[in-house]
């Protein structure tokens, strides 16, 4: 049975409001009291989501994502926000969803404060109204994200500690805001591996001694202490070699706040760009140390001394993709010796519970190269994936001219807008102050949208262009596939995870074709 989704979003820009009526709790309490007056919906189960502290210009959320997977698997009716900025401020990914992803999949999107029921409207003037307030969000979302960051720039200028969870050895204090104290518990193993890292002990020692002691790693430490929302799928779930490193290069554990340490890639991205130490700004002596300046200045002299000149492997072309099967962990690629891929939790536990897993890179290579060639023969064609890439290249470019499109349509209704006001003006039905102010919002927003329409043009040029360039036919693509050597492009194009098990074992996850 299908179900009824209510989706819930909080972030920074929300502590910048101070609006009770957009907590979680006040979201919940709305949107289930909407649900119980459609006689259609009040019927069905209704699952939650949520997104607590994550902004509205991107869809990696956590939340967003567990919705949007059980809509690929066709398990929602109807999702029900409070307005579109909780769903996405983003007004191209949102029109993408509200006009294509979801009227394909049959979910039925009603958002409540914009009196938008995808129900009601079937490419009318609803659409237009909901792009319209899309590209609003945006302004609003950009002009707001400004607002936020100066805020927290003021606070990490006074030596505030900002980020969502407090470094390790350290705890939030909760009667001073920004302000960290000590966690006596984990204090003691940072001070124990500066100890055993000073007396001359190999870090990977270190760390294989942390896990040999029932030691949990930071991750872990941080669930128990927040809850168990705050584990990643991919967090870290034993003491490596990098996490310890990590701690000895870390002036946190001097008593400083440190900041400034990346820089967003783009606006609304995930990607930040790591920044040089000397651009690093340190605010010192606002928190108890855990170490002292000149234990601290010996470790770094010491790693600086053991710091060898590596030789520089290229990324390997299953890197990152390859699993313990009995695990779970990550299986590192070890370059040393005859190269193969090791399970990283045998590594770094030595009294580890499951037999060593292990296989030799090249005999994991022949046997992914061989699949994916079984992989590809089943296919009735292989011009077609040609084809398919230059089809899907070519809908991104009608994708963006329609929504180039319906930014001039927006821009139109502007202007009409914009003819109302002068003629209500004109008729005495507006005060001259009013109709001054009304005159210059529109003008802002006009100036606004023709940048975005700008914008958008040069996007549309660009894809077109990329898939005039894409062959018609097939072309080096055949021969890769053919080829006697698996390449990194390869893999990244069509594997998803390779799961190994003793004695060599396979399971390939192929990357499903969107």
């Amino acid at each position: 049975m299908k179900k009824v989704a209510i989706y819930m979003r909080l972030s920074k820009e929300d502590e910048y409001i101070r609006d009770e009526s957009n907590s979680i709790s006040n979201q919940r309490a709305f949107l289930r009291k909407h649900i119980r007056s459609i006689p259609e919906l009040k019927k069905l189960d209704v699952i939650e989501f949520k997104d607590d502290g994550y902004t509205g210009k991107n869809m990696n959320r956590p939340g967003m994502q567990e919705l949007l997977d059980m809509v690929k698997a066709q398990k929602i009716e109807c999702i029900v926000v409070k307005d579109i900025s909780r769903f996405s401020r983003d007004h191209l990914e949102t029109g993408k969803y509200l006009e294509q992803i979801f009227p394909f999949m049959g979910v039925r999107f009603i958002a409540v404060n914009d009196n938008y029921d995808s129900k009601d409207f079937a490419g009318g003037i609803g659409e237009i109204d909901v792009a319209f307030k899309g590209i609003l969000y945006d302004f609003y979302s950009e002009d707001l994200s400004q607002k936020v960051k100066s805020s927290i720039a003021a606070r990490k200028a006074k030596g505030n500690y900002t980020a969502s969870v407090a470094t390790y050895g350290y705890k939030k204090d909760p009667e001073k805001k920004g302000h960290l104290i000590v966690d006596e518990e984990a204090a003691e193993i940072v001070k124990r591996i500066y100890r055993e890292y000073l007396d001359g002990k190999a870090i990977y020692k270190i760390a294989q001694g942390l896990n040999d002691d029932g030691i949990v790693a930071p991750s872990i430490h941080l669930k128990r202490k927040i809850g168990n929302g705050y584990i990643r799928h991919n967090a870290t779930l034993l003491w490596t070699t990098v996490c310890v490193r990590r701690m000895l290069c870390n002036q946190t554990y001097l008593g400083h706040v440190v900041y400034h340490k990346y820089e967003q890639e783009s606006v609304g991205g995930n990607d930040k760009k790591v920044l040089d130490p000397a651009e690093w700004k340190i605010v010192k002596n606002m928190h108890e140390p855990l170490v002292s300046q000149k234990d601290f200045d010996k470790a770094q002299k010491r790693l600086q001394s053991n710091r060898k000149v590596k030789k520089v492997y290229p990324k390997h072309c299953l890197s990152g993709m390859v699993e313990c099967g009995i695990c779970g962990h990550n299986m590192r690629h070890a370059n040393s010796g005859r190269p193969k891929y090791e399970c990283a939790f045998t590594y770094f536990n030595i009294n580890h519970k499951h037999q060593r897993n292990s296989i030799i890179d090249t005999e994991i290579e022949a046997a992914v190269l061989t699949a994916l060639q079984k992989e590809m023969d089943l296919k009735a064609e292989s011009g077609k994936i040609c084809a398919e890439r230059k089809e899907l290249q070519r809908g991104k470019a009608d994708e963006a001219q329609r929504r180039l499109k319906d930014m001039e349509r927006s821009l139109d209704q502007l202007y009409e807008d914009q003819r109302e006001s002068f003629e209500s003006y004109k008729a005495g039905m507006t005060e001259k102050d009013t109709f001054l102010q009304q005159k210059q919002v529109y003008e802002q927003m006009e100036e606004r949208l023709k940048d975005k329409i700008r914008q958008q043009k040069e996007a549309v040029e660009r894809l077109e262009d990329e898939a005039d360039a894409m062959p018609d036919g097939f072309s080096a693509d055949q021969d890769e596939i053919q080829a006697d050597q698996l390449t990194r492009e390869m893999t990244e194009a069509f594997v998803e995870k390779v799961i190994v098990w003793p004695g060599q074992k396979l399971e390939i996850r192929w990357k499903t074709k969107k």
